[in-house]
């Protein structure tokens, strides 16, 4: 009962990443060689034929360069290896492998479908200023009905992620250093008390293979990806939290967690270096439920993120430097 209660307020779990699908589909398609050698392929194009936005696609197209499948054309875009001049062609879906692929596995709820692309490119703009998200730009950009962009906007205002303006436009940030102040001083108070009511019901071997995952990704040093940082911090955000019987808890807990938008753009944006200390205070907490401390592991899950909210202060603080990023043309920057 307690895994069924808390499907509905995990933020951050999530399937296998999206780009790694779409890398996936077009190495099989240039393999194949349904995607021909020389034929020239860009961001937009793609993401639209795949359902989504072009951060996957992107993403996808670099990890392709890096297996020698692709290669940064002159212009704008990638070429697919092996050929002596660039082709340029409109890209279809048979090029890439999805018509045989939408014939045997039938495409999940539209909803569900772009959701987690369109809560990514929200994330991405919440430390960066105000943003308007333009509906029927967004229907348009993943191509759906307004009423499904409706739909998940009412559930990230549900998460904090979007509100609605005084004249009911759904709008994006500004996360300011004063909301992250606020989001874990109530953090630091109910996660403690969310670990403590869980922790009896923990099994014990699950603890032991999360701290030894946590040991692990230390063990990898700098060379973390933004994924595994966020399966990390579900780890201890979420996962150890969920059995607590206290739902009503357990939902102002995820939507006090919005903060974590800061942490998963730094990581993508300069690289996750960061994360080390955060590890070992991770650790701390497990050794401590691993002895049946319990509230020594509700002690020193505060302390961590008692010093995680400042480290996510400073990282919000260093975001004025960065360029704006490449977002989608459904959201809009708002002049202050």
């Amino acid at each position: 009962m307690a895994e069924d209660r808390a499907d509905d307020i995990r933020p951050m779990i999530r399937q296998a990443p999206r780009y790694e699908a779409i890398e996936q589909q077009l190495a099989v398609a240039i393999q194949t060689r349904l995607l021909k050698p020389g034929v020239v392929v860009t961001e937009d194009p793609v993401a639209r034929l795949f359902g989504t936005s072009r951060t996957p696609v992107r993403k996808a197209f670099n990890q392709l360069e890096q297996n020698g499948l692709l290669e940064r054309f002159e212009g704008r875009g990638f070429v697919v290896t092996g050929a002596d001049a660039p082709l340029r062609v409109s890209v279809t879906r048979e090029m890439l492998g999805l018509s045989q692929l939408s014939a045997t596995q039938p495409p999940p709820m539209t909803a569900d479908r772009i959701a987690r692309d369109f809560e990514a490119s929200v994330v991405q703009a919440l430390p960066f200023g105000q943003y308007r998200v333009h509906e029927q730009a967004a229907a348009d950009y993943f191509g759906v009905s307004r009423t499904v962009i409706r739909e998940l906007l009412s559930r990230f205002q549900d998460r904090g992620l979007v509100r609605k303006d005084l004249r009911s436009h759904w709008v994006v940030g500004p996360l300011t250093a004063r909301d992250v102040e606020h989001y874990f001083a109530i953090r630091g108070r109910l996660e403690p008390l969310a670990l403590i009511d869980s922790a009896p019901l923990l099994r014990p071997d699950d603890i032991t293979a999360t701290l030894e995952r946590a040991h692990a990704s230390m063990a990898e040093g700098d060379s973390l990806p933004p994924e595994q940082i966020e399966l990390l911090e579900n780890d201890l955000h979420v996962t150890l939290l969920a059995k607590t019987p206290n739902t009503h808890l357990l939902r102002i807990i995820h939507q006090s967690q919005i903060a974590l938008a800061v942490n998963k753009v730094f990581a993508e944006t300069v690289g996750t270096r960061p994360f080390g200390a955060a590890l070992t205070e991770h650790c701390i907490v497990l050794e401590f439920l691993l002895r049946g401390s319990w509230k020594a592991a509700g002690n020193a899950l505060e302390e961590h993120l008692h010093i995680s909210a400042a480290r996510t202060r400073k990282r919000l603080m260093s975001f004025s430097v960065f360029p704006q990023p490449d977002l989608p043309e459904y959201l809009r920057a708002i002049s202050t």
